[in-house]
C-alpha cells in the first residue's frame, strides 16, 4: 500500500479539486490553450527534476531524490512517473483555480464563493495532515 503513497496524494490533492473546479470553468478554457501549457510545464519540470535528481547522484549533499518506497516503480529518465504526473495535475489545477477566481470576481456565480474556498482548504489539509501524521509516525519510531 506504501507504494502508492504518492499518487494517492496526487490524486487527492490535485485530481479530484480539478475535476471539481472543472466543472465550474471548462467551458471558460481553452483546451488546446490548456494543452500547450502543461506541456510547457512537463518539460521544463521534467527537464529540471531530471538534472536534479542525476546531480543528486554525484554530490553527497544534494538532497534532490524520490523515496522510492512510496512511488509505482515505474521510472522515465530515472523519475518515478508519479513526477510527471504531478506536474499535469497541479498545472491543471491552477489554471482552473485561476479562472474559478476569474469567474468569481464576475459575480455570475455564488457557488464560487463557497467552492473555491473549500477547494483550497481541501487541498491543504491533505497536504497538512499527512505530513504531520508521518512525521509523528516516524518519532514514534525512534
Amino acid at each position: 500500500m506504501r507504494r502508492y503513497y504518492y499518487l494517492s496524494s496526487l490524486l487527492v490533492v490535485f485530481v479530484i479539486p480539478a475535476l471539481i473546479s472543472g466543472y465550474f470553468v471548462i467551458e471558460r478554457v481553452s483546451l488546446l490553450q490548456l494543452g500547450y501549457f502543461v506541456a510547457g510545464v512537463l518539460l521544463l519540470g521534467g527537464l529540471w527534476d531530471v538534472w536534479a535528481t542525476r546531480h543528486g547522484k554525484k554530490d553527497p549533499v544534494w538532497l534532490w531524490t524520490f523515496n522510492h518506497h512510496d512511488t509505482l516503480g515505474i521510472k522515465i529518465f530515472d523519475l518515478p512517473i508519479e513526477e510527471y504526473l504531478f506536474y499535469i495535475s497541479s498545472s491543471i489545477y491552477v489554471v482552473f483555480l485561476w479562472e474559478i477566481i476569474k469567474y468569481m470576481l464576475e459575480g455570475n456565480d455564488p457557488l464560487l464563493y463557497l467552492a473555491f474556498p473549500f477547494l483550497a482548504t481541501w487541498s491543504m489539509l491533505f497536504i497538512v495532515v499527512p505530513y504531520f501524521l508521518r512525521e509523528r509516525k516516524d518519532k514514534l519510531r525512534r
